[in-house]
């Protein structure tokens, strides 16, 4: 069992902390609206295990439409053809709600997570080379 603490441990939390920082700017780029204003419009919506999701097509006044993006959580729209306000952010992927999204806070606790973990299975390799 101590090799997952050891193996698994790192790789978990560097693996989520990659994502983390993948996802960080564009996410409080959103938050803070600072984003590219336009407009999503739900084309499909995804369902897969607990959670759906829209996608659909994003324009901006100043951009090419950006087609297949996902809207992040933090709206509802009911129904294919909604539209609502969105902010491009540079997630090749997803666009925001202007409403706002929790995508950020949800980043934010991964990574200040994997930090953590990261920080004590250091700490744990320090005290086991120390060892006599």
């Amino acid at each position: 069992m101590r090799w997952l603490w050891w193996l698994g441990a790192p790789v978990l939390a560097g693996m989520l902390l990659v994502l983390a920082a993948r996802d960080i700017v564009p996410a409080y780029t959103a938050q803070f609206g600072s984003g590219v204003p336009g407009v999503f419009t739900a084309t499909k919506r995804d369902c897969g295990g607990r959670t759906c999701t829209w996608v659909g097509y994003f324009v901006a006044d100043d951009s090419p439409v950006r087609r297949r993006v996902t809207l992040a959580t933090g709206d509802g729209l009911e129904r294919v053809g909604d539209s609502v306000p969105a902010e491009d952010t540079g997630n090749p992927y997803i666009v925001y709600p202007v409403s706002g999204s929790s995508d950020w806070l949800l980043i934010t606790i991964l990574g200040t997570a994997s930090v953590v973990v990261l920080g004590f299975w250091t700490r744990g390799v320090i005290r086991a080379i120390r060892r006599p």
